[in-house]
């Protein structure tokens, strides 16, 4: 393949990720608070701003999904039981994060579980997606009882804030010292086509 048919199929990746909707929506609002400025949701990422490629390495890809579930996390809290938005919310949501969960543990749990620094936290990361696997398969399971129904969706968002929130807070630091440069890069790319891929798969 030529460059010029490389640089093309870059293109068309990006392009491909940057065109799903929530993705455009939460990776805005997550550079706008990073960079201490109002969000309001309405705000589409411009291809052509300068605050700097959003996916320079495995974290800041990492991140853009991180936003994606916590928006909808808050939104399926908000909406009532009976509101026939709430399974298409949750349908979403639950998409979203395996997807996610799939491509993170391929692409940044396998690297670190091979080194003794990082086995201990993979393995409880790894037991945190199984935890937010269950929940998801209580909420399918009670589509039929709104009481039951809103009280798992609160034990659901719950759980993924606690879980993104500890990993951002520690998991990514440790594996920061276990990863090269080089590695966060190269991990990024493959990390957001295996999730644009799985989101294909699972919808």
């Amino acid at each position: 393949m030529s460059d010029k048919e490389k640089a093309t199929a870059r293109g068309g990746f990006f392009s491909s990720v940057l065109s799903y909707k929530p993705f455009r929506i939460a990776l805005t609002t997550w550079i706008r608070r990073r960079h201490r400025l109002a969000a309001p949701e309405a705000f589409a990422y411009d291809h052509d701003n300068k605050i700097g490629n959003p996916l320079d390495n495995i974290y800041e890809a990492l991140r853009g999904s991180h936003e994606i579930q916590r928006t909808l996390c808050r939104r399926l809290v908000r909406i009532q039981a009976d509101d026939p938005r709430a399974w298409e919310t949750f349908k979403t949501l639950r998409t979203e994060l395996a997807a996610h969960a799939a491509a993170e543990e391929r692409f940044l749990y396998a690297q670190i579980l091979f080194d003794d620094m990082g086995l201990k936290s993979s393995r409880h990361a790894l037991a945190e997606h199984h935890d937010i696997d269950e929940c998801v398969e209580a909420l399918e399971e009670a589509r039929e009882d709104a009481q039951a129904w809103s009280a798992l969706v609160k034990k659901l968002s719950h759980e993924v804030h606690h879980h993104l929130r500890e990993e951002e807070r520690k998991f990514f630091q440790l594996s920061g010292k276990i990863l090269t440069e080089k590695q966060k890069v190269s991990l990024a790319t493959k990390y957001q086509r295996d999730l644009v891929r799985m989101r294909q798969v699972l919808a």
